[in-house]
């Protein structure tokens, strides 16, 4: 089962969230971006992460940076109100995997989510 780590402070699009991937057979660990700190990332293990940019207390654009130099690997997708496509800019630069904005569709976004976590699967070989 895969792990996914959800940051974000959002109440209702937390439970979103977590209603659409808990029963898509994901392990979903939710913490509030106020919270969080690189030693849970680091416990947690993650397969994926879903961060939101507009937190209270730290930006999401700083929780981006602290992932990708703990872990260039693993995948980040970014769910945000934000639409401003200079931010959207920024944070793919970053090198979060995808972006979507608010308000969004469960569906997508779980497709979304597995279309990430596919291309960042490690490629099997054939031969082995």
């Amino acid at each position: 089962m895969q792990r996914i780590l959800v940051i974000y402070d959002d109440p209702g699009s937390q439970w979103t969230i977590l209603r659409t991937l808990g029963p898509a057979d994901y392990d979903v660990t939710s913490l509030a971006c106020g919270s969080f700190s690189i030693d849970d990332f680091r416990a947690t293990k993650p397969g994926l992460v879903v961060l939101d940019v507009c937190l209270s207390g730290k930006l999401g654009q700083d929780l981006c940076r602290q992932i990708r130099s703990e872990s260039r690997n693993v995948p980040l997708f970014v769910l945000s109100a934000t639409k401003d496509v200079a931010d959207v800019v920024l944070l793919l630069n970053l090198g979060a995997d995808d972006y979507i904005t608010k308000p969004f569709s469960p569906a997508e976004f779980l497709a979304r989510v597995r279309g990430v976590l596919r291309t960042s699967a490690p490629v099997q070989d054939s031969n082995g």
